[in-house]
């Protein structure tokens, strides 16, 4: 190879690497007046100055709503809200509230109250939305807790009453009308565990208890037998199954009556 021809080839090989070493040291091209601002000395390269420096003319250009200072009046406030989507009027708003119980009285408070603080559309509609979803899942867990307090209520019942709830429950409700005529009330009463009055079973207990005072035969539509609740049976148990009674004495004439009634007798108890 000549010695032009290396010449030239070294020359290429200088050329080809000198951009490389002029953007690893893309600052040192850059005015010292500049070079050490902090704004400046951030960038390790070419292009993220670039961008940044697009980015700062696109915002430039954006329109910008100043904000008011310390001696702001409510006028000027009203400006910047208008600007940033607030309606004219607080009728404007576009509120759905299917889920909470306002009345149209409350509703248009919130509305004012939702104008006077400056709010958009959109803003009135997200918070709109959260007290719906809120008053939604309180309802709803609500009557969860309602329907377990009631299932609770019945089960202790049907444990007292055993084979004779139905019975005790018809007994009760009859008394009840017996004595005071209407007993809607019995169901409209609501208790603070959300329970209604007549599902509460210490009323029923009460109740029946009265059915028991006044007798059967003077309850309309009461049966001429009473079914013995778990209670009683038990102690008709222990009444018939005493040391000096029939049921441990084989000898007994009545041994085999004793018997039999207390193998039927555990069939409530």
């Amino acid at each position: 190879m000549s010695e032009e021809a290396i010449q030239a080839t070294g020359s290429q090989n200088v050329a080809t690497a000198a951009p490389v070493a002029a953007s690893a040291n893309f600052l040192d091209a850059i005015s010292e007046e500049y070079r050490n601002d902090p704004s400046i000395k951030s960038f390790t390269n070419v292009n993220d100055m670039a961008k940044t420096l697009v980015h700062a003319q696109r915002l430039i250009g954006a329109e910008k709503i100043p904000l008011p200072g310390k001696t702001a009046t409510d006028e000027d406030w009203a400006n910047v809200w208008s600007r940033l989507g607030r309606p004219q009027s607080p009728k404007e708003y576009s509120v759905k509230l299917d889920g909470v119980p306002f009345a149209e009285s409350e509703l248009e408070g919130f509305r004012q109250s939702a104008f006077e603080a400056g709010l958009n559309n959109r803003q009135v509609e997200r918070i709109a939305k959260f007290l719906e979803d809120t008053v939604t899942g309180a309802n709803a867990a609500r009557s969860e807790m309602v329907e377990k307090a009631v299932y609770e209520g019945e089960q202790e019942l049907r444990q007292d009453f055993g084979q004779a709830f139905n019975q005790r429950m018809t007994m009760a409700l009859n008394a009840a009308t017996q004595l005071l005529g209407d007993v809607s009330f019995l169901d409209e009463i609501q208790l603070s565990d959300g329970r209604m009055l007549g599902d509460h079973p210490q009323i029923v207990r009460m109740f029946v208890k009265l059915a028991e005072q006044i007798g059967e035969d003077q309850l309309l539509g009461e049966t001429s037998e009473l079914i013995m609740t778990p209670q009683e049976a038990s102690q008709r148990i222990a009444e018939m199954t005493r040391r000096d009674s029939p049921y441990w004495d084989k000898l007994h004439p009545e041994h085999d009556t004793y018997v039999a009634e207390v193998l039927r007798l555990r069939d409530y108890a």
